[in-house]
């Protein structure tokens, strides 16, 4: 066989390339060169939010019908025990330190019915859950410590500020299983698309510390990521029953942060914004709770017979009058989104009052005020909801009116809207005076 120049050249150049490649490893260059796990990306990206708005939530100055205050629950005879107010920082100053432990969803209905009760050991949990984000996160509005800590580790402050500011902290994940079946076993099963449909998201709170808090006029001292805390309490035991639940209750009783549960309602399951495709494209699984719209102080008297004062979650659903528990008010929604496919929205009519929101809900759905709306944004002028699925939605105006507390318990008026299959990546209008 006869090599002419060229190909003499390509061969040798060949080998000293290879043999280049040798000498690196074994000089141990490994790390400068690709790793076969960075050629692959997750198709999902898990945000959490801790916003009822999805959508440009109020500025910390604008809650409070824009002074920025923290909202204070009824005191007196039958109510919360007169509070301490000394040195009350506005709702913006406040430190918030949250250690969440993990993310979960499930595809499991009917197990998951009776708010989680049905799950009664770690065989049935296994069974029943998809452990999506098992690896524990620590935010922070304010660092807690001189040295390091996990939340300065794990770029906590940055994530704390997205968790507040509707852009969403970003939680590291796995994919969840999307279950493939064939087409003929998908229709069979009425489910005319491939892939899996989720009813349930978990977001399981460790320890949730507001920083302020006053027993008998003097700060609390507590801790956060096994650090002392000074005038911050965990409210997560606050937070955990219903004010009233007995003893005996709440042996039989999930607790409300641990986890923070959304379950789908079959409304909402029409037109499904959790359904997870077959496929390789890439989708978002927002998961928020409302919780900065809704700061309120309360108080109870503890068992050394002293008042407590503490910044806790408004009394939405269930009022507070001084128990130690005062919990059940906290929502959950989750949503998967699409972004190849997803087209945005803006909304007309919005009179800029910060006491008004857009909601966004699927057609079918009926319940506006004791579930959070799919997506949301305050009634401003130019209001914009940035990603939504293909179907048919309402837009409802609703209002904190009834009770001023931070969370819509008011329907003024709605309008129907829809967003259509094609083309992609739109943006419509629709036009809803609010207020």
């Amino acid at each position: 066989m006869k090599f002419f120049p060229l190909q003499l050249c390509l061969i040798l150049s060949s080998l000293i390339f290879l043999g280049d490649c040798k000498t690196k490893l074994d000089l141990g260059d490994e790390s400068k060169l690709p790793v076969i796990s960075t050629l692959f990306n997750n198709r999902m990206l898990l945000l959490l939010k801790g916003t009822y708005a999805t959508d440009n939530p109020l500025d910390w100055s604008e809650l409070n019908n824009g002074t920025g205050d923290l909202y204070v629950d009824s005191q007196g005879e039958g109510l919360d025990p007169t509070m301490t107010l000394t040195n009350l920082p506005k709702a913006g100053n406040l430190p918030i330190f949250l250690d969440i432990g993990e993310v979960r969803i499930s595809s499991k209905y009917l197990k998951g019915l009776n708010e989680l009760t049905q799950i009664r050991d770690t065989v049935d949990s296994n069974k029943f859950w998809d452990y999506i984000a098992p690896n524990r996160q620590v935010f922070c509005t304010v660092t807690y410590s001189f040295d390091n800590n996990t939340c300065t580790e794990s770029n906590g402050i940055l994530k704390a500020y997205d968790f507040f500011n509707g852009i969403g902290a970003q939680f590291p994940s796995n994919d969840p299983s999307s279950e493939t079946l064939s087409w003929e076993q998908a229709l069979a099963a009425g489910q005319p698309w491939l892939g899996r449909e989720y009813y349930y998201a978990a977001i399981y709170f460790r320890s949730l510390v507001t920083g302020f808090a006053l027993d008998a006029g003097l700060p609390v001292r507590g801790r956060f990521d096994n650090r002392p805390i000074v005038n911050g309490l965990n409210i997560v035991p606050r937070k955990n029953y219903v004010a009233g639940t007995t003893t005996a209750e709440k042996s039989s009783i999930v607790p409300k942060l641990f986890p923070a549960l959304y379950t789908q309602l079959p409304t909402q399951s029409v037109q499904s914004d959790m359904r997870i495709r077959d496929g390789f494209d890439p989708y978002i699984l927002e998961v928020r709770v409302n919780l900065k719209e809704n700061l309120m102080l309360h108080s109870y008297t503890s068992s050394r017979s002293t008042t407590v004062t503490y910044v806790g979650v408004s009394d939405i659903f269930f009022d507070h009058k001084g128990e130690g528990d005062a919990g059940g008010n906290i929502l959950t929604r989750a949503r998967v989104i699409y972004p190849e496919v997803a087209s945005s929205l803006t909304i007309s009519g919005g009179g800029n009052s910060l006491l008004h929101y857009y909601g966004i809900f699927r057609f079918q759905e009926t319940e506006f005020i004791n579930v959070l709306p799919l997506a949301a944004t305050p009634a401003k002028q130019n209001a914009k909801i940035k990603y939504l699925n293909p179907g048919t939605y309402k837009v409802v105006c609703l209002g904190d009116l009834s009770k001023r507390d931070g969370y819509p318990d008011t329907v003024v008026r709605e309008t129907a809207f829809t967003i259509p299959e094609y083309p992609f990546r739109q943006t419509y209008n629709v036009d809803l005076s609010c207020p």
